[in-house]
């Protein structure tokens, strides 16, 4: 939540610093240059709204995280072999682990909008 924020409110204060610099630097004002000031922005509220996310996250809840993601990878890499074999024995397997995990997201999901 509070990296929302910070992304949120820093994201004017990069664009406006953005500008300015480029104003320094002599570039002419057009769609690139506008471009450029909104790509930078982006990149760099979003990079800070992580950060402060990653911070204020808990031990417990990042490494929650890193097994949903290696979970979800693992899903899609099965995924995959199912499309170059769909009838072979790896996408049963597959099908039931994808319901798995989508449970245990859901669970997870429903848990937190009623805390």
């Amino acid at each position: 939540m509070w990296g929302l924020i910070a992304g949120t409110v820093s994201y004017p204060l990069f664009a406006w610093y953005g500008r300015r610099y480029f104003d320094e630097q002599g570039l002419e004002r057009g769609f690139t240059r506008m471009m450029l000031v909104f790509l930078l922005a982006t990149l760099l509220s979003s990079a800070l709204g992580y950060g402060v996310s990653w911070v204020t996250s808990t031990p417990r809840s990042r490494s929650s995280q890193a097994q949903l993601q290696k979970a979800g990878t693992a899903v899609l890499d099965d995924e995959l072999k199912c499309v170059r074999n769909p009838s072979g024995a790896a996408c049963q397997s597959s099908v039931q682990q994808a319901e798995a995990t989508e449970r245990k997201l859901l669970s997870g999901f429903r848990g937190g909008r009623q805390n």
